[in-house]
Protein backbone atom coordinates (compact mmCIF):
# COMPACT_ATOMS: atom_id res chain seq x y z
CA UNK A 1 0.00 0.00 0.00
CA UNK A 2 3.14 2.44 0.46
CA UNK A 3 4.41 1.90 -2.75
CA UNK A 4 1.39 2.36 -4.46
CA UNK A 5 0.94 5.74 -2.50
CA UNK A 6 3.81 6.88 -3.16
CA UNK A 7 2.85 6.34 -6.91
CA UNK A 8 0.01 8.22 -7.10
CA UNK A 9 0.89 11.20 -4.87
CA UNK A 10 4.18 13.56 -5.78
CA UNK A 11 7.22 13.03 -3.64
CA UNK A 12 7.41 16.39 -3.38
CA UNK A 13 3.73 16.92 -2.40
CA UNK A 14 3.24 14.15 -0.13
CA UNK A 15 4.19 15.89 2.92
CA UNK A 16 1.30 18.33 2.71
CA UNK A 17 -0.81 15.16 2.42
CA UNK A 18 -2.79 14.70 5.18
CA UNK A 19 -2.05 11.67 6.78
CA UNK A 20 -5.32 11.60 9.21
CA UNK A 21 -7.55 11.58 6.12
CA UNK A 22 -5.00 8.98 3.89
CA UNK A 23 -5.36 6.66 6.66
CA UNK A 24 -9.26 7.06 6.80
CA UNK A 25 -9.43 6.14 3.13
CA UNK A 26 -7.45 2.79 3.76
CA UNK A 27 -9.77 2.12 6.39
CA UNK A 28 -13.01 2.69 4.26
CA UNK A 29 -10.91 0.63 1.87
CA UNK A 30 -11.19 -2.13 3.98
CA UNK A 31 -14.91 -1.45 5.27
CA UNK A 32 -16.33 -1.09 1.72
CA UNK A 33 -14.80 -4.50 1.07
CA UNK A 34 -16.25 -6.30 3.85
CA UNK A 35 -20.14 -4.62 2.45
CA UNK A 36 -22.37 -7.41 0.75
CA UNK A 37 -25.15 -5.07 0.55
CA UNK A 38 -24.54 -2.89 -2.50
CA UNK A 39 -27.22 0.06 -1.08
CA UNK A 40 -25.15 -0.05 2.38
CA UNK A 41 -21.91 0.21 0.44
CA UNK A 42 -23.29 3.43 -1.80
CA UNK A 43 -24.66 4.81 1.48
CA UNK A 44 -21.11 4.36 3.52
CA UNK A 45 -19.35 5.71 0.62
CA UNK A 46 -21.45 8.65 0.52
CA UNK A 47 -21.50 9.30 4.34
CA UNK A 48 -17.83 9.34 4.70
CA UNK A 49 -17.53 12.04 1.72
CA UNK A 50 -20.37 13.78 3.51
CA UNK A 51 -18.70 13.97 6.79
CA UNK A 52 -14.83 14.06 5.47
CA UNK A 53 -15.50 16.77 3.16
CA UNK A 54 -18.60 18.10 3.50
CA UNK A 55 -19.78 16.60 0.52
CA UNK A 56 -23.86 16.86 -0.16
CA UNK A 57 -24.16 16.32 -3.96
CA UNK A 58 -23.15 13.05 -5.18
CA UNK A 59 -24.02 10.80 -7.75
CA UNK A 60 -23.35 7.18 -9.09
CA UNK A 61 -24.78 6.30 -12.31
CA UNK A 62 -24.11 4.15 -15.83
CA UNK A 63 -24.28 4.51 -19.06
CA UNK A 64 -25.55 1.86 -21.76
CA UNK A 65 -23.78 2.49 -24.90
CA UNK A 66 -26.23 0.28 -27.19
CA UNK A 67 -29.08 1.80 -26.20
CA UNK A 68 -28.16 5.26 -24.68
CA UNK A 69 -29.84 4.86 -21.60
CA UNK A 70 -28.77 6.05 -18.48
CA UNK A 71 -29.31 4.49 -15.29
CA UNK A 72 -29.14 6.07 -11.78
CA UNK A 73 -27.67 3.89 -9.19
CA UNK A 74 -27.31 6.10 -6.15
CA UNK A 75 -27.92 10.06 -6.01
CA UNK A 76 -27.65 12.09 -2.82
CA UNK A 77 -28.51 16.34 -3.00
CA UNK A 78 -29.73 18.40 -5.10
CA UNK A 79 -30.05 17.48 -9.30
CA UNK A 80 -27.05 17.92 -11.33
CA UNK A 81 -26.76 20.83 -13.73
CA UNK A 82 -25.05 19.77 -16.71
CA UNK A 83 -23.30 23.29 -17.17
CA UNK A 84 -22.52 23.43 -13.65
CA UNK A 85 -18.86 25.06 -12.73
CA UNK A 86 -19.45 23.33 -9.27
CA UNK A 87 -18.67 19.94 -10.48
CA UNK A 88 -15.48 18.96 -9.20
CA UNK A 89 -14.86 15.67 -10.20
CA UNK A 90 -16.56 13.24 -12.73
CA UNK A 91 -14.58 9.84 -12.98
CA UNK A 92 -15.65 7.20 -15.61
CA UNK A 93 -14.55 3.65 -15.90
CA UNK A 94 -15.46 0.81 -18.18
CA UNK A 95 -17.73 -2.35 -16.34
CA UNK A 96 -19.13 -4.30 -19.41
CA UNK A 97 -17.67 -3.32 -23.06
CA UNK A 98 -21.19 -1.94 -23.26
CA UNK A 99 -21.76 -0.26 -20.21
CA UNK A 100 -19.95 2.90 -18.43
CA UNK A 101 -19.96 4.08 -14.68
CA UNK A 102 -19.47 7.46 -13.43
CA UNK A 103 -19.19 9.29 -10.04
CA UNK A 104 -19.86 12.76 -10.28
CA UNK A 105 -19.31 15.41 -6.94
CA UNK A 106 -20.30 18.51 -6.99
CA UNK A 107 -19.60 22.15 -4.55
CA UNK A 108 -22.12 23.54 -2.73
CA UNK A 109 -20.49 26.85 -3.24
CA UNK A 110 -16.96 28.85 -4.06
CA UNK A 111 -15.30 28.01 -0.44
CA UNK A 112 -16.77 24.57 -0.80
CA UNK A 113 -15.21 24.01 -3.92
CA UNK A 114 -12.24 25.52 -2.69
CA UNK A 115 -12.04 23.20 0.20
CA UNK A 116 -12.83 19.74 -2.13
CA UNK A 117 -9.69 21.44 -4.78
CA UNK A 118 -7.24 21.48 -1.97
CA UNK A 119 -7.96 17.58 -1.50
CA UNK A 120 -8.75 16.54 -4.62
CA UNK A 121 -5.57 14.34 -4.47
CA UNK A 122 -7.16 12.71 -2.07
CA UNK A 123 -10.21 12.29 -3.42
CA UNK A 124 -9.12 10.75 -6.56
CA UNK A 125 -6.79 8.58 -4.29
CA UNK A 126 -10.14 7.46 -2.75
CA UNK A 127 -11.98 6.57 -5.56
CA UNK A 128 -8.84 5.23 -7.12
CA UNK A 129 -8.92 2.71 -4.69
CA UNK A 130 -12.06 1.44 -4.45
CA UNK A 131 -12.66 1.14 -8.35
CA UNK A 132 -12.16 -2.72 -7.86
CA UNK A 133 -14.67 -3.37 -5.15
CA UNK A 134 -17.09 -0.49 -6.68
CA UNK A 135 -17.29 -2.60 -10.03
CA UNK A 136 -17.92 -5.73 -8.09
CA UNK A 137 -21.13 -3.49 -6.26
CA UNK A 138 -22.57 -2.55 -9.16
CA UNK A 139 -21.96 -5.83 -11.21
CA UNK A 140 -24.12 -7.35 -8.32
CA UNK A 141 -26.80 -4.87 -8.21
CA UNK A 142 -27.61 -5.55 -11.88
CA UNK A 143 -27.92 -9.31 -11.04
CA UNK A 144 -30.45 -7.85 -8.08
CA UNK A 145 -31.80 -5.88 -10.53
CA UNK A 146 -32.99 -8.81 -13.49
CA UNK A 147 -36.28 -9.96 -11.56
CA UNK A 148 -37.39 -5.85 -11.22
CA UNK A 149 -35.93 -4.43 -14.94
CA UNK A 150 -37.43 -4.81 -18.44
CA UNK A 151 -34.97 -6.36 -20.63
CA UNK A 152 -36.36 -4.43 -23.88
CA UNK A 153 -36.00 -0.51 -22.76
CA UNK A 154 -33.79 -1.28 -19.56
CA UNK A 155 -36.54 0.33 -17.58
CA UNK A 156 -37.86 -0.89 -14.14
CA UNK A 157 -40.92 -2.80 -14.18
CA UNK A 158 -44.54 -3.18 -12.39
CA UNK A 159 -42.65 -5.45 -9.39
CA UNK A 160 -40.33 -2.54 -8.90
CA UNK A 161 -42.79 -0.09 -9.21
CA UNK A 162 -45.16 -1.71 -6.57
CA UNK A 163 -42.20 -1.91 -3.77
CA UNK A 164 -41.52 2.25 -5.07
CA UNK A 165 -44.65 3.34 -4.30
CA UNK A 166 -44.81 1.67 -1.12
CA UNK A 167 -42.16 3.65 0.50
CA UNK A 168 -43.63 6.59 -1.68
CA UNK A 169 -46.77 7.14 -0.93
CA UNK A 170 -46.61 7.16 2.87
CA UNK A 171 -43.84 9.72 2.71
CA UNK A 172 -45.76 12.06 0.68
CA UNK A 173 -48.60 11.87 3.30
CA UNK A 174 -46.39 12.66 5.98
CA UNK A 175 -44.27 15.52 4.03
CA UNK A 176 -48.24 16.70 2.89
CA UNK A 177 -46.74 16.28 -0.96
CA UNK A 178 -48.74 15.88 -4.53
CA UNK A 179 -47.48 13.32 -6.64
CA UNK A 180 -48.55 12.72 -10.35
CA UNK A 181 -49.14 9.24 -12.27
CA UNK A 182 -48.56 9.78 -16.12
CA UNK A 183 -50.12 7.09 -18.06
CA UNK A 184 -47.89 7.19 -21.62
CA UNK A 185 -49.08 5.09 -24.33
CA UNK A 186 -48.06 5.11 -28.07
CA UNK A 187 -50.53 6.23 -30.25
CA UNK A 188 -51.34 3.31 -32.86
CA UNK A 189 -48.45 1.26 -31.71
CA UNK A 190 -50.00 -2.06 -33.06
CA UNK A 191 -49.78 -0.73 -36.72
CA UNK A 192 -45.91 -0.53 -36.21
CA UNK A 193 -45.76 -4.25 -35.27
CA UNK A 194 -48.39 -4.90 -38.73
CA UNK A 195 -46.28 -2.78 -41.25
CA UNK A 196 -42.87 -3.61 -39.80
CA UNK A 197 -42.10 -6.17 -37.13
CA UNK A 198 -41.37 -6.60 -33.46
CA UNK A 199 -37.61 -5.23 -34.11
CA UNK A 200 -39.03 -1.71 -35.06
CA UNK A 201 -41.63 -1.87 -32.01
CA UNK A 202 -38.65 -2.67 -29.70
CA UNK A 203 -36.85 0.52 -31.11
CA UNK A 204 -40.07 2.82 -30.55
CA UNK A 205 -40.17 1.82 -27.03
CA UNK A 206 -36.31 2.33 -26.46
CA UNK A 207 -36.49 5.78 -28.12
CA UNK A 208 -39.30 6.61 -25.73
CA UNK A 209 -38.10 5.36 -23.09
CA UNK A 210 -34.83 7.45 -23.54
CA UNK A 211 -37.15 10.71 -24.19
CA UNK A 212 -39.23 9.94 -20.74
CA UNK A 213 -36.25 9.52 -18.42
CA UNK A 214 -34.62 12.34 -20.49
CA UNK A 215 -37.21 15.02 -19.24
CA UNK A 216 -37.76 13.65 -15.55
CA UNK A 217 -35.84 14.67 -12.30
CA UNK A 218 -33.28 11.74 -10.76
CA UNK A 219 -36.18 11.87 -7.98
CA UNK A 220 -38.97 10.88 -10.58
CA UNK A 221 -39.19 7.66 -11.73
CA UNK A 222 -40.73 5.39 -15.33
CA UNK A 223 -41.63 1.76 -15.43
CA UNK A 224 -42.62 0.38 -18.24
CA UNK A 225 -45.81 -1.98 -17.26
CA UNK A 226 -47.09 -3.87 -20.43
CA UNK A 227 -46.82 -3.65 -24.55
CA UNK A 228 -46.56 0.64 -24.98
CA UNK A 229 -47.63 1.37 -22.02
CA UNK A 230 -45.29 3.29 -19.51
CA UNK A 231 -46.09 4.66 -16.31
CA UNK A 232 -43.76 8.16 -14.57
CA UNK A 233 -44.05 8.95 -11.30
CA UNK A 234 -43.30 12.69 -10.60
CA UNK A 235 -43.05 12.99 -6.93
CA UNK A 236 -43.36 16.43 -4.69
CA UNK A 237 -45.41 18.55 -7.26
CA UNK A 238 -47.35 21.33 -6.53
CA UNK A 239 -50.54 21.24 -8.56
CA UNK A 240 -51.89 19.05 -11.29
CA UNK A 241 -50.92 21.50 -13.84
CA UNK A 242 -47.03 20.85 -13.03
CA UNK A 243 -47.66 17.38 -14.25
CA UNK A 244 -49.67 18.68 -17.53
CA UNK A 245 -46.85 20.77 -18.64
CA UNK A 246 -44.56 17.69 -17.92
CA UNK A 247 -47.24 15.50 -19.94
CA UNK A 248 -46.81 18.06 -23.21
CA UNK A 249 -43.03 18.43 -22.81
CA UNK A 250 -42.61 14.16 -22.75
CA UNK A 251 -45.22 14.44 -26.26
CA UNK A 252 -43.53 17.20 -27.67
CA UNK A 253 -40.12 16.04 -27.50
CA UNK A 254 -41.04 12.42 -28.39
CA UNK A 255 -43.00 13.62 -31.81
CA UNK A 256 -39.57 15.22 -32.79
CA UNK A 257 -37.98 11.37 -32.44
CA UNK A 258 -36.70 9.59 -35.16
CA UNK A 259 -36.66 6.16 -35.17
CA UNK A 260 -34.42 4.26 -37.89
CA UNK A 261 -36.39 1.46 -39.93
CA UNK A 262 -33.81 1.08 -42.99
CA UNK A 263 -30.24 1.97 -42.57
CA UNK A 264 -29.88 1.81 -46.50
CA UNK A 265 -32.28 3.24 -47.50
CA UNK A 266 -32.78 5.94 -44.53
CA UNK A 267 -36.08 5.49 -43.98
CA UNK A 268 -37.05 6.54 -40.36
CA UNK A 269 -40.23 6.41 -38.82
CA UNK A 270 -41.85 8.90 -36.47
CA UNK A 271 -45.32 8.44 -33.59
CA UNK A 272 -46.50 10.46 -31.29
CA UNK A 273 -47.66 9.71 -27.92
CA UNK A 274 -51.02 10.53 -25.71
CA UNK A 275 -50.90 10.56 -21.73
CA UNK A 276 -53.12 10.22 -18.82
CA UNK A 277 -52.40 11.67 -15.38
CA UNK A 278 -53.88 11.20 -11.85
CA UNK A 279 -52.76 12.97 -8.68
CA UNK A 280 -52.13 11.44 -5.46
CA UNK A 281 -53.79 12.11 -2.86
CA UNK A 282 -56.36 14.57 -4.96
CA UNK A 283 -57.73 11.79 -6.88
CA UNK A 284 -57.16 8.40 -4.86
CA UNK A 285 -55.15 7.10 -2.29
CA UNK A 286 -54.65 3.26 -3.31
CA UNK A 287 -51.86 2.97 -5.38
CA UNK A 288 -54.26 0.29 -7.67
CA UNK A 289 -56.97 3.08 -7.98
CA UNK A 290 -54.15 5.50 -9.05
CA UNK A 291 -52.84 3.54 -11.88
CA UNK A 292 -56.55 2.78 -13.05
CA UNK A 293 -57.43 6.24 -13.29
CA UNK A 294 -54.11 7.10 -15.07
CA UNK A 295 -55.02 4.29 -17.77
CA UNK A 296 -58.86 5.88 -17.96
CA UNK A 297 -57.48 9.06 -19.01
CA UNK A 298 -55.13 8.04 -20.93
CA UNK A 299 -58.11 5.81 -22.70
CA UNK A 300 -60.04 9.04 -23.31
CA UNK A 301 -56.86 11.23 -24.13
CA UNK A 302 -56.39 8.54 -27.05
CA UNK A 303 -59.76 9.06 -28.41
CA UNK A 304 -59.42 12.78 -28.47
CA UNK A 305 -56.45 11.95 -30.71
CA UNK A 306 -52.96 11.39 -31.48
CA UNK A 307 -50.63 13.83 -29.21
CA UNK A 308 -52.94 14.50 -26.38
CA UNK A 309 -52.71 14.57 -23.02
CA UNK A 310 -55.61 14.63 -20.28
CA UNK A 311 -56.45 14.64 -16.47
CA UNK A 312 -58.56 12.57 -14.82
CA UNK A 313 -61.71 13.36 -13.71
CA UNK A 314 -64.65 11.09 -12.05
CA UNK A 315 -66.89 12.46 -14.30
CA UNK A 316 -65.13 10.89 -17.75
CA UNK A 317 -65.01 7.84 -15.62
CA UNK A 318 -68.60 7.55 -15.32
CA UNK A 319 -68.59 7.81 -19.13
CA UNK A 320 -65.99 5.12 -20.22
CA UNK A 321 -66.40 1.63 -21.58
CA UNK A 322 -63.48 0.24 -21.25
CA UNK A 323 -64.18 -3.12 -23.10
Amino acid sequence: MNALISRLFDSNNLENIDKEILKNIILLHDQLNSLSCTQEYYQMLFNWLNRTFKIHTFKIHTFNIDKNLKNVIFHKGKEFEEDSNNILISQSFSIFSYEMAYISIEADNEEHMQILQQNIALINFLFYLIIPSLKSAIIQQKYEDVKTVDHITGLHNRKYLMEHLKHLLPLAQREQQKVAFLMVGVDHFKAVIDEFDYNIGDKVLIELAKTLQSHIRTSDLVVRLESDEFLVILSNIHSSDDSLIVANKLINSFAKCEVNVNSYTNQVLKKTICVGSTIYPDDSTSIDQLIKNADIALYEARNKGRGKVLAYSKEEESSVDLF
